[in-house]
């Protein structure tokens, strides 16, 4: 019987239980990370639950536990306990055997067959014997009875051998068995659990389980763990039933192992949502709870904060396509304590005490939790024990002798270095960093030794003398004056951190090195999440607007389709045709409809621009603005577009930076001296294994991360010296001051690394450097830090300071405060800061709080008072004058350590540029990314007078190829459509044996020593790549010919096939005679490399024309994707190929005034953008793939090239 329930009752209720202060604990809760199911932040519930009072909180995302560190924090941040929780998946077994019935029908189907193959085998002979009677009666069939003969002697021998007797029943018995395995299949059960840690051996039990549900044998659909897992859980874990799809709702009672589940549960779920299932699922949970005396909890299943992220999150769904069904009935919203109570009350399915306990059981669930502290505590994976230490400085030993006998450190170097050392080493002690630079050194060491090269120098390291000896990096510091405790210092309280830079293609390698080093168990790859950006966000909310309207507007076609599956049903086939007229009706109505909605076409882009032009607006007007000034100048200026667009932005601020995805980090990779599955947590992502908690938790854990970037620039290089048959280059082998290369750089930006921007190379040119130091002035005056000097750094202009010491101090910087090492040298060299104190107090003023610079201002002024001539007054006041100057450009400072050595990779671009045009350009090619690269690398070449040709056989392989006896680069055919790279090095490899003179052969030596197909082959000729033996279309004739006579094996034709001009040639080539000298009707070939032979030269004798220019360029798109037609004849350099067409609007009226043409000289092979005005391009229209004469084409004053006179000429 139900008991009414009223604000009384329930205050009455309250007083019986002793619920102080009306308060629970939300643990069934899902952040945006339950990816796509949310739209709320764990920030948002943190704050509510703050406001309301409440101790505690859980997260249980959908089968992960993602940023959990980070969630910890948060909570105690905020004084909540936070409760280490996940809303698992499960299913009853990984994989279940298939229907016994269905395998049983298959195994006697085969039984069947096999049982009539075994009679057909016995009656074989019997059979072919009355064939031969009946050949030898018929003159026709003599022909073939010779050869049926030899199959009645074999099918003898095999009656001789008697085949042995089909045993059925052990075929039947194996059969089965073989079938039942390979039948093992996933079934997507998929049952929903709640598991919250109930101390740190329970979390790390957790995490363990939640890892293994990501791996390929548990994956399906979802993460899942087993019925056997979940019931091998201990006490250290606190299981909850869960929602309605919970296997105490889902599976029979009769089940067999429905008791066990049960029996296994801490507390059974009720939830108070107002919908039968639920009701009906309480009042069972109710009844299971009495007799199984397992309490009751109240669970809420929050998915969003309040209505609006509701609402939001509903939008995201939509634009994914993602439905639940009866979701209306669900309120999935953060409850307060009361709003609890009521839905309970009105949903009116169990009595108030039953509710009301078990929502004071979430209170007691949560008590039972043991708190514990976050280990953050530096923890450098092992190496040699207690011995890292002696190992570093054996290593150092060596290393030393080695780079002073090589010239690496020279004589003068030599002192400065061990001091440097020593200082470093004590500095890496203290902090326990001496494994850490070991493992760094060995591992960039072994890459080296095994091709692998390492960019000179990334991020802050480059100040380190130990990372240089011991190969860590190749940037000497006393060469390039890098700072050390920018990198490091004593009283630094982080976890270290190297980045390296290698060629993207061998970057796995080092992963495998740094995985094989520490084991599978110990590292692991970086957790990256995908969130909403600004134009996605507009682009999601009208794809759900326009699916919103659908549903308002089309005709919902799944009843009249559930209708017509139930007349088939029943065998009424008349009203399931007359059904199947009107759903087809309707399809074609909702296809008028839908043409309709506003939401479809191009409106999202229309929103994005003008949006985006708001932002673009505002953002220039916010320049030197404090954060809320820019906020509120966002606001103004975005506002006319947001009231606009209303339904859009009404749902855009909720989902903008909402998660979406996640991935791998795409550099960082983690080792450890712990165990990282059950401390963290992994997931299976893409055969790799990903931390479930992304790259700021790993640092605030003080895990080591190794960060191995791939960087493009360095295969280009890697590339070209391998071209070029030597060795990656050493830093001290490479002549830094060449003029020539430094001169040359200017010429193009193409290939220098950091600067093949337009305005980054306009400032390099303006500059014109003539070292690394001037090029590194560039690089950080590109930077926003550097907008307040860059105009005058570029004219030269010397900077004067508040000091001539500061002047001395930034000479090298021609006055100007540009790095944050120079902030260190100022507070080291001036005011006699040690390198640990100097490097903080930077950091210090960085963070700009007055009260930390008050504290500090005494030791800096006395340092600097100390250092200066001037009077005390006048020394203070040029002191505090560029600690402001210091403090305004913190926020932005460059790191000079970081710059130096990626300078040195643009020089070592520039140097090969210039000295080697070939090997760099080729490399450079070979490495594109895209159609932009590609054309970048085609320009160079023509910069440098280098020929790139088309795919050419004998010139090109499966990628861009060097031809240094022709001096040209051929393009590759492995992107060539349907072509790949084994079968491109197969046909070069054919051609360096030794090019047949005859097409013919060059066929046939193809058919036997490559895989190359017909399609393939056809494909090459039609792009040219055959060209020296001729053109496509007389190679296309000649191909004809070859598959005629069977690719060159055929034994014999029949006359009649032959044409009457084709029979005369074959007769030189073959006999038409009978053994008995008797005319046959066939041809038997005696000669047939000559016949082909003679039929190419027949071919060729007919001078057959090639394929016309418009059909040559559509075989390029659809074969190259790109047209590549250079005729490189001087009358053909004005017939331009149009490659695209764009209208060009003004910005004022929005009408098209012209339009920008994008073309290819047919003589020259240049590319070109030209423009032709609107009033020509409309009585002469141009589009794609045209291709015209150019008469007349001018260079206007703004610096455009006009197309003013032009004739078509396809």
């Amino acid at each position: 019987m139900m008991i009414p329930v009223d604000d009384t009752l329930v205050a009455r209720e309250i007083g019986v239980i002793k619920m102080g202060n009306k308060n629970y604990t939300v643990y069934h809760l899902h952040t945006q990370l339950s990816l796509l199911d949310s739209t709320t932040k764990h920030s948002d519930y943190i704050a509510r639950a703050v406001e309301l009072g409440q101790t505690a909180i859980a997260f249980t995302e959908h089968g992960h536990i993602y940023q959990w560190v980070e969630k910890k924090m948060a909570c105690e941040k905020a004084g909540l306990k936070y409760l280490h929780g996940c809303e698992v998946y499960l299913t009853e077994a990984l994989l279940v055997p298939p229907d016994p019935s269905e395998v049983r029908r298959q195994v006697m189907e085969e039984v069947w067959q096999r049982e009539k193959e075994y009679d057909e085998l016995r009656e074989a002979p019997k059979k072919l014997e009355a064939y031969l009677e009946m050949l030898q009666k018929n003159p026709e069939g003599k022909a073939y009875y010779d050869r049926f003969c030899d199959d009645l002697d074999a099918l003898h021998e095999n009656e001789a051998k008697e085949p042995e007797p089909f045993d059925t029943a052990n075929y039947i018995s194996w059969r089965t068995d073989e079938l039942t395995k390979a039948g093992m299949h996933k079934v997507r059960d998929n049952f929903h659990t709640i598991l919250i840690a109930r101390n740190y051996a329970g979390l790390q039990e957790m995490n363990e389980l939640i890892s293994r549900s990501t791996h390929s044998d548990h994956f399906y659909y979802k993460p899942r763990i087993t019925f056997e897992e979940f019931l091998s859980l201990s006490n250290n874990v606190i299981k909850i039933s869960a929602c309605l799809a919970s296997p105490l709702n889902k599976m029979s009672i009769t089940h067999p192992m429905y008791e066990r589940l049960l029996r296994h549960y801490d507390y059974l779920e009720i939830q108070a949502h107002d919908h039968p299932e639920q009701i009906a699922y309480n009042r069972h949970l109710a009844d299971l709870s009495q007799r199984y005396n397992i309490p009751l909890i109240a669970g809420t299943d929050t998915h969003s904060i309040d209505k609006y992220k509701a609402e939001c999150r509903s939008i995201l769904q939509l634009a994914k396509h993602i439905e639940f069904a009866d979701e209306d009935s669900f309120d999935l919203t953060y409850k307060s304590y009361d709003e609890l109570v009521a839905m309970f009350a009105k949903q009116d399915a169990i009595p108030a005490t039953l509710y009301l306990e078990a929502i004071e059981n979430t209170n007691r669930m949560a008590d039972s939790v043991e708190p514990f502290e976050l280990d953050i505590s530096f923890k450098y994976p092992p190496l040699y024990g207690d011995r890292d230490k002696q190992v570093l400085h054996e290593t150092i030993e060596r290393n030393f002798q080695a780079k002073i006998a090589d010239g690496a450190i020279t004589p003068e170097q030599i002192a400065p270095f061990r001091e440097a050392i020593e200082e470093e080493l004590r500095v890496f002690e203290k902090i326990d960093m001496s494994g850490f630079m070991l493992f760094m050194g060995e591992m960039v060491t072994w890459c080296k030794e095994n091709g692998i090269p390492i960019g000179p120098n990334r991020g802050s390291c480059g100040g380190s003398r130990v990372a240089y000896v011991t190969n860590t990096t190749d940037l000497n510091p006393e060469k390039w004056h890098t700072v050390f405790s920018r990198f490091c210092n004593e009283d630094r309280k982080e976890i270290g951190d190297i980045d390296i830079d290698v060629s993207p293609s061998q970057r796995d390698q080092v992963y495998d090195y740094i995985i094989n080093r520490f084991g599978q168990d110990r590292t692991a790859f970086i957790l990256a999440i995908g969130t909403i950006k600004s134009k996605g966000c507009i682009d999601e909310i009208c794809r759900a607007l326009g699916v919103m309207w659908n549903k308002e507007h089309q005709h919902n076609l799944k009843e009249i389709k559930q209708q017509i599956a139930e007349a088939k049903e029943q065998g009424n086939d008349q009203l399931a045709q007359q059904l199947i007229k009107e759903l087809d009706h309707l399809k074609k109505e909702n296809e008028r409809i839908f043409a309709k909605n506003p939401w479809v076409g191009k409106i999202n882009a229309t929103i994005k621009d003008e949006y985006s032009a708001a932002e673009q607006r505002a953002l220039s007007l916010a320049e030197g603005k404090s954060k809320e000034e820019a906020k509120q100048i966002m606001r103004d200026e975005t506002a006319e577009v947001r009231k606009k667009y209303s339904d859009v932005f009404y749902y855009y601020d909720g989902l903008l930076d909402v998660a979406i995805s996640q991935s791998m980090h795409p550099a960082g990779i983690v080792a450890s001296p712990i165990t990282l599955r059950d401390n963290y947590g992994t997931f299976i992502s893409e055969g790799k294994e990903i931390l479930q908690i992304d790259m700021e938790c790993v640092h605030e854990v003080s895990l080591v991360k190794y960060d191995i970037l791939g960087l493009k620039n360095i295969e280009i290089i890697k590339d070209a010296y391998e071209l070029l048959g030597k060795p990656y280059p050493k830093s001290h082998e490479i002549n830094w001051d060449d003029e020539a290369v430094w001169k040359d750089m200017l010429r193009s930006p193409i290939g220098i690394f950091q600067f093949e921007g337009d305005f980054a190379f306009q400032m390099l040119k303006q500059y014109a450097p003539h070292s690394i130091f001037d090029m590194s002035l560039v690089t950080a005056a590109l930077r926003p830090s550097g907008a307040s000097y860059r105009d005058d750094l570029m004219q030269h202009k010397p900077h004067k300071n508040p000091s001539p010491i500061i002047d001395e101090l930034l000479a090298d910087n021609n006055g100007y405060l540009i790095y944050q090492e120079d902030v260190i040298k100022f507070l080291q060299q001036i005011c006699g800061y040690s390198g640990s104190d100097a490097d903080n107090t930077r950091r210090m003023i960085a963070r700009k709080v007055p009260e930390d610079l008050e504290k500090e201002l005494p030791n800096i002024l006395n340092g600097y008072c100390s250092k200066s001539p001037q009077p005390r007054e006048v020394a203070e006041q040029e002191a505090k004058e560029f600690l402001q100057i210091i403090s305004d450009a913190s926020s932005y400072m460059f790191g000079y350590n970081h710059s130096v050595g990626y300078c040195m990779i643009g020089y070592l671009c520039a140097y090969l540029r210039y000295y080697h045009p070939y090997e760099f350009i080729t490399a450079y090619l070979n490495n594109a990314n895209n159609d932009e690269d590609v054309k970048n690398g085609n320009e160079l070449a023509l910069l440098y007078g280098i020929k790139i040709v088309p795919p050419r056989f004998g010139l090109s392989k499966d990628k861009y190829l060097l031809n240094k006896e022709e001096k040209v680069i051929a393009k590759g055919i492995s992107s060539v459509k349907y072509m790949n790279a084994d079968v491109a090095n197969e046909l070069y490899a054919l051609a360096e044996t030794g090019k047949p003179k005859s097409f013919m052969e060059l066929l046939q030596l193809m058919n036997e020593k490559t895989h190359l197909d017909t399609r393939q082959r056809d494909i090459l000729i039609k792009i040219d790549y055959f060209i020296e033996y001729g053109n496509a279309k007389e190679l296309l004739r000649m191909v004809d010919l070859f598959s005629f006579f069977k690719n060159g094996t055929m034994k014999k034709v029949l006359k009649e096939k032959l044409t009457p001009n084709l029979e005369p040639i074959v007769a030189q080539y073959a006999t038409g005679l009978s053994k008995n000298g008797a005319e046959a009707k066939s041809y038997t070939f005696t000669d047939m490399p000559g016949l082909l032979l003679h039929l190419e030269g027949v071919v060729r004798d007919m001078h057959i024309p090639d394929f016309d220019l418009k059909s040559k360029m559509q075989d390029q798109m659809e074969n190259l994707g790109y047209i590549d037609l250079t005729t490189d004849k001087k009358e053909d350099r004005r017939k331009l190929i149009i490659l695209e067409v764009f209208p060009l609007k003004s910005k004022a009226s929005k009408e098209i005034w012209g339009y920008a043409l994008q073309t290819r000289s047919i003589g020259s092979g240049k590319t070109s953008r030209l423009t032709v005005r609107s009033r020509l391009f409309e009585k002469r229209p141009l589009k794609r793939l045209d291709v015209i004469y150019a008469s007349d084409v001018r260079q206007e004053r703004s610096g455009y090239w006009y197309l003013i006179g032009y004739d078509y000429v396809i």
